[in-house]
């Protein structure tokens, strides 16, 4: 389906994600540990952040990835704050210099352009800001977000594509998973768009228009934070229509990395 959303809007979302992830390191025990992502506790998930921002800035500005992030910096908080910031602003700074549409070399699928990083970046700070967010939470005995959603349905709907067709085609590409045997569809009720994601996730087979064994229906952030695993099935904002086993066995799969 055609992009949710332009580089420029991606850099918006990016750029508020930066901050609201700057004001948690800035309040938050940052040894609470981030059950969303086992092992790291707030100061190691702002150093993967923090780390992945300048991998990316420098992808972009050079145009190839160059050496893994390292993922360690500062433990004390004022620098930790400013080692993050000075990342996160570093690459927000890259990705407005840079032509959407130049060659880059990204890890998706053909063609290869900076747009890719605007896209993916975006992304990946919203779902480690909700980790942090809801780290931060845990430990103090309150849910992360209220009744609105954290990310809004256009982001999150945008995340279900990306995960559709990037990841989860990429995840099978690469052997890590096998093609699927039951096709499962993804439509959110607040935003527009439905994915089935079944073989390979190539082709014909991963078109919207694809008969599923399942549906998955419910508000896009739930569905997004569902193929990221940071919730299960039972989540009571998730409708399944048609065959539950059939889903679960969709979702065992290593859909992401």
């Amino acid at each position: 389906m055609a992009a949710l959303l332009s580089p420029a809007e991606h850099l918006t979302r990016l750029g508020s994600a930066a901050d609201r992830f700057t004001e948690v390191l800035a309040t938050a025990d940052l040894a609470s540990a981030v059950p969303s992502c086992p092992g790291l506790d707030l100061t190691r998930l702002a150093w993967h952040l923090g780390d992945v921002h300048r991998w990316a800035r420098r992808t972009v500005v050079e145009g190839h990835p160059g050496h893994e992030p390292d993922e360690v910096g500062p433990r004390e908080r004022d620098e930790l704050v400013a080692w993050y910031r000075e990342g996160a602003d570093g690459l927000v700074d890259a990705l407005r210099s840079a032509d959407p549409d130049s060659a880059c070399w990204t890890f998706g699928p053909k063609p290869r352009t900076a747009s890719f990083w605007f896209r993916r970046q975006d992304h990946e700070t919203w779902m480690h800001l909700w980790d942090a967010a809801n780290a931060a939470a845990a430990a103090s005995g309150g849910p992360p977000t209220g009744d609105d959603p954290f990310v809004e349905p256009v982001l999150a709907a945008d995340g279900i594509d990306e995960v559709a067709t990037l990841f989860f085609p990429r995840q099978v590409l690469r052997g890590r998973i096998p093609p699927l045997a039951r096709a499962l569809a993804l439509q959110p009720d607040d935003a527009d768009g439905r994915w089935v994601l079944a073989g390979d996730g190539t082709g014909a087979a991963s078109g919207a228009d694809v008969d599923a064994d399942a549906c998955l229906r419910g508000p896009a952030e739930v569905l997004l934070l569902l193929l990221w695993k940071r919730v299960d099935l039972a989540d009571p904002r998730i409708v399944v229509d048609g065959d539950p086993v059939a889903a679960r066995e969709v979702l065992a799969s290593a859909l992401v990395p």
